[in-house]
């Protein structure tokens, strides 16, 4: 998985951060889609077939980030999924095998998003 690219549908509400999180994205390689609410996301996912992980904030203002990933999961049950939140209590977490599903906790770093990615996904990846 190093040095994989991996098309990613990233769902923040605050534009200031959304903007960040689309440039470590960019940083790491990967290729970021971008969507301020789950209404923007379901869209998007619609168009884009090939979307290999979702990271969504758990607060969004019209869905809750966890119920946006049991939709897209309908569609794709084995979607890759990282939970990014501020609230407290619900910082990072172990990854859980089938789906792949991590948490971590707002603000991280560059690195820890890019390790939480290559696990999740060599995760993913072995089925």
């Amino acid at each position: 998985m190093d040095g994989a690219s991996f098309k990613v549908l990233l769902v923040e509400d605050e534009p200031l951060i959304a903007l960040t999180l689309v440039d470590m994205l960019e940083e790491l390689g990967h290729r970021p889609l971008e969507a301020l609410n789950g209404g923007q996301a379901l869209a998007l996912f619609g168009e884009h077939s090939d979307i290999d992980l979702l990271i969504t904030d758990l607060g969004l203002p019209d869905i809750a980030g966890d119920r946006l990933a049991e939709l897209l999961r309908a569609k794709t049950p084995l979607l890759p999924v990282i939970f990014a939140t501020g609230h407290t209590g619900q910082g990072p977490q172990p990854i859980t095998p089938k789906p792949p599903t991590a948490h971590l906790g707002k603000p991280f770093q560059v690195a820890e998003l890019e390790s939480t990615i290559e696990r999740l996904m060599t995760m993913a990846a072995r089925g």
